[in-house]
């Protein structure tokens, strides 16, 4: 179950993009997207799909705290992602964004 950092992710992250929602009515599939059709997408639809991955696969917690810049960042970190891997899953790159966001952390709190 994610701590307070990964809710504040999800909920930051379809924040940002929440104006999208009214604009684009095409479905994306993102059980087999890969990067490269991920980096297609448009702008603001990009950050809608890292939050649905993220927030499908760790869902949980008692976080209801929003924070833009780690919501950018978490974004940034998976796109980067991608484009040093186009033909990787764009699932798997979302999961292991997570897996060091939660292990920076976890460093970070034994400091």
């Amino acid at each position: 179950m994610p701590g307070l950092e990964g809710r504040s992710l999800i909920v930051a992250l379809f924040l940002l993009s929440a104006p999208a929602l009214a604009q684009d009515a095409k479905q994306v599939d993102v059980k087999n997207l890969s990067c490269e059709a991920f980096l297609a997408q448009p702008d603001d639809i990009r950050p809608m799909l890292v939050a649905w991955v993220h927030g499908y696969t760790h869902a949980g917690g008692e976080n209801w705290v929003v924070d833009p810049a780690t919501a950018r960042t978490f974004v940034a970190s998976v796109e980067t992602r991608c484009k040093a891997a186009p033909k990787a899953s764009f699932r798997y790159q979302v999961l292991e964004t997570a897996k060091e966001r939660q292990a920076q952390l976890k460093k970070a709190a034994k400091k």
